[in-house]
């Protein structure tokens, strides 16, 4: 059994409201709503407005997933000591500078740069708002904190991806524009709202004794690995539903639809679900089920005919979401002390960066392979299989020792 997994709940100190709290939440909120204005829709623009291929398309949206990923670990140690405000507001400014940049250029290598720069200020401010919830969360509260920030985060998705495909009808460069001011908006509320939050005063450690203290925790470590397979399946929700739009739908606006029916299935479910599975099931068996969901219902997309059974699966690829993304914010709180939340959220970001990558490139390469073979199911089968694998070693993990 994973050491991070713990058994035993520590003593309620904090309900799921305080001014904090309410704070973050209202963050989460605006920067939701104006990450998926542009973020879910880049592939659609690629693929279906600029002729892309999908596997150039998913190479820029892997740029910046390793940028906001790669670089988490560091960003997460520097807020762990300036503090976790500095922190968000220094990456909620680069993220406005990328989304800009995206309405500026015409050309894959100047979208690849706002990937980058806009994946950069994700590293900075992901760790440290994670940091902040972590810090002002009891224990035995930590699962809901994080399932009502997911939940607001998807309220977010619902109004993002609506608003963006409207705006994408006039320019996509007003699609850019807007979400950067959503991020503009997004940084004077963390000014004005956030409090310091300042990190704990302790000894100044050395990046060498940091990293060696990681390196030593092989629970973490093993972790971190089946996380990275987890997030190579998460992934294919921005690339694998475009994909399967253009195959079999007259309107690709018809994406934005499946995204909001996601996002309003997960704000409905996501706490309730939760909160009756974590009484009944350890953490890891939750992670075994929700990743086993994430690749059935990549086979199943193989077998969508149209919009309707395409909403079916995105519905069974949602519930998935809302065990593991909570689950394992979790797990990776409880792996931490109270002076490292955002260097180990910062950490993880590596397997959020590798497993992207792959689940963006590998998962493009292998849809233009096969697109117009004899061998259309062979990306669905191999998702699926892929995440039959990380699920039983989740499984077993979570069974107690003997």
């Amino acid at each position: 059994m994973l050491r991070g997994v713990k058994t035993k709940d520590s003593a309620i100190v904090q309900g799921s409201i305080s001014p904090s709290l309410l704070a973050l939440y209202i963050d989460t909120l605006v920067m939701a709503i104006g990450f998926y204005m542009l973020v879910p829709i880049l592939s659609v623009y690629f693929i279906n407005h600029l002729g892309m291929s999908t596997a150039l398309s998913g190479s820029i949206i892997a740029v910046s997933g390793l940028a906001q990923n790669g670089f988490r670990f560091f960003c997460g140690i520097a807020a762990d000591r300036i503090g976790y405000k500095k922190t968000i507001l220094l990456g909620v400014g680069i993220r406005i500078v990328g989304f800009t940049i995206y309405g500026i250029v015409h050309h894959p290598l100047g979208f690849a740069v706002a990937a980058f720069i806009s994946g950069l200020g994700g590293a900075i401010f992901h760790p440290a708002s994670f940091g902040a919830y972590a810090r002002t969360t009891s224990e035995q509260m930590k699962t809901k904190i994080f399932s009502i920030r997911e939940t607001l985060s998807n309220v977010g998705f619902i109004l993002g991806p609506v608003i963006g495909m409207f705006l994408l009808r006039f320019d996509f460069s007003l699609v850019c524009f807007s979400s950067a001011f959503m991020f503009v908006i997004a940084f004077l509320l963390s000014w004005i709202l956030l409090p310091k939050m300042d990190g704990e005063k302790t000894e100044e450690q050395k990046l060498i004794l940091i990293v060696q203290k990681i390196m030593k925790d092989k629970g973490f470590l093993v972790f971190c690995l089946l996380i990275m397979g987890v997030w190579t399946l998460n992934v294919q929700l921005y690339l694998s539903v475009p994909v399967r739009a253009e195959i079999l739908l007259d309107n690709v606006d018809s994406v934005a639809f499946l995204y909001m029916a996601g996002a309003l299935f997960m704000v409905l479910l996501q706490i309730p679900v939760l909160q009756v599975l974590t009484k009944k099931i350890p953490q890891l068996h939750i992670m075994a089920l929700g990743t086993f969901i994430l690749g059935t219902s990549m086979l199943m997309f193989g077998f969508t005919i149209g919009l309707w059974s395409m909403l079916g699966v995105v519905l069974i690829f949602t519930l998935g979401q809302m065990l593991v993304v909570p689950t394992m914010n979790h797990i990776i709180s409880n792996f931490s002390d109270s002076q490292s939340f955002a260097t180990y959220f910062g950490f993880t970001g590596w397997s959020f960066a590798i497993g992207g990558f792959f689940g963006n490139t590998g998962g493009g390469y292998l849809h233009d392979l096969t697109i117009n073979s004899q061998y259309p199911l062979v990306p669905w089968i191999s998702l699926f299989l892929f995440g039959c694998f990380i699920s039983i070693i989740f499984y077993k993990k979570g069974k107690p020792s003997t």
